[in-house]
């Protein structure tokens, strides 16, 4: 029924990237059109711990209130 009424929630398609700056509780993440999206530690599904600069993510973007945000993070096997 939602879906005939167009009241189904749509979400942006996921972006991959590249950790370009990371300290202990955030980071940004760089794609292949130069846009950098900053994250957080709680926006990172499958461990913050793993990431390191260099390493590839999928994420969705956000508009932030300072800016570009990507929100569920996901480090992808190299």
């Amino acid at each position: 029924v939602r879906r005939q009424r167009g009241q189904v929630k749509h979400h942006a398609g996921e972006l991959r990237g590249e950790v370009v700056r990371l300290n202990e509780d955030f980071g940004f993440i760089r794609t292949s059109d130069g846009d950098e999206y900053y994250f957080s530690r709680d926006n990172v599904h499958g461990g913050f711990d793993r990431l390191s600069v260099g390493s590839a993510v999928e994420f969705i973007g956000d508009a932030g209130s300072q800016g570009p945000q990507a929100k569920r993070v996901t480090p992808q096997p190299r």
